[in-house]
């Protein structure tokens, strides 16, 4: 009987690291496998076990008005699939000293700007600034929405500002709202930050624990139902555009105090793996576009869907590439040079 038991256990043990390495090998490659259910598997594994770099005690700190910026000098951030170096100014930018001494163009984002998982130098913001030869900083941080990155702009060198990069994400649309909702925006205490860059201790360990995070995506699925088919991606488009976030981003943007010499804005979203893609048709066509233009000296809107491809974003994790960073600095940099 005994013996039974334990051939009984040893094949349960073997089947269960190789549905591990199963997982691993999903979550490792660089591409899709073109199966959507395998590869919206593979992407929320992945997600379920990423380190966050704002939350990397050697790459950020904590910041009474932003609840956090990165932190200045040189880290490693890694996850599944990347190791990148952050080399990040006195201000908690990824960028160096010297694009903080007056910039022509300023960069404001999450991730996606910040270049999570491309190495130093490979952002569009460092592409714009080397084909144009404008001095450009990036303010990217990772999880900042856009009252958080005007705030930023309110601590810069704004006396030569011309052009000011808008990179939006549809996960900004809550950070808005609340600002708009209550007239400010309350910053996270010191003790939740702690608790936060606690809980994150550990992540991004790899093989060893996407099997966890399988058994739960596992029991979500049976307890809340299984994802649709690719008609919901569509409504999660329509719910976009009826939650009205473009307008409530044009709102935040035409409120804020640009100053006596108003910049021009370029306006672009970008979401992880370039999901959604209708918040730009429907900013181009609100009509607070008009007031917008009214307090700024001219506003462009970019439709990343026409420029991005889905090899321009890294697999699993969603962020841009190099090449996508490279392509998205091509667009922009062309509506910079007309004038």
């Amino acid at each position: 009987m005994w013996r039974v038991v334990a051939i009984n256990a040893l094949i349960l043990a073997v089947l269960l690291i190789g549905l591990e390495a199963t997982l691993a090998w999903l979550v490792a490659r660089e591409s899709p496998t073109g199966i959507r259910a395998v590869d919206r598997l593979a992407q929320k594994i992945y997600w379920a076990n990423v380190s966050y770099v704002q939350y990397l005690p050697e790459c950020a700190r904590y910041d009474s008005e932003l609840g956090y910026t990165l932190q200045p000098g040189n880290c490693t951030f890694e996850n599944t699939g990347f190791s990148t170096e952050l080399v990040v100014n006195s201000a908690g930018y990824r960028d160096d000293e010297a694009s903080l001494d007056a910039p022509e163009i300023v960069v404001l984002g999450d991730s996606q700007a910040m270049g999570w998982g491309v190495g130093q130098g490979m952002t569009f913001a460092d592409v714009i600034e080397a084909e144009t030869g404008r001095k450009t900083l990036n303010t990217g941080v990772s999880s900042y929405g856009t009252v958080r990155e005007l705030m930023t702009l309110e601590r810069l060198d704004r006396s030569n500002l011309k052009t000011v990069i808008v990179q939006y994400s549809d996960n900004d649309g809550y950070e808005n709202r609340r600002y708009l909702h209550d007239g400010t925006l309350s910053s996270m205490s010191q003790e939740t930050y702690a608790k936060l860059v606690a809980g994150n201790e550990g992540a991004g360990r790899g093989f060893g624990h996407y099997l966890p995070a399988f058994l739960n995506e596992l029991r979500w699925r049976l307890i809340g139902g299984e994802d649709g088919e690719d008609g919901e991606d569509e409504q999660y488009d329509l719910q976009i555009a009826d939650l009205s976030g473009p307008d409530v981003l044009i709102e935040v943007l035409a409120n804020w105090d640009w100053g006596p010499t108003p910049p021009r804005l370029i306006v672009f979203d970008v979401n992880t793996s370039g999901r959604g893609g209708r918040f730009t048709e429907v900013l181009a066509t609100s009509p607070g576009l008009d007031l917008l233009r009214s307090k700024v000296s001219d506003v462009t809107i970019l439709h990343t869907p026409d420029i991005l491809e889905a090899e321009d974003y890294l697999f699993p994790d969603g962020h841009l590439s190099e090449t996508g960073h490279q392509k998205l600095a091509g667009a922009i940099v062309e509506v910079v040079t007309q004038n």
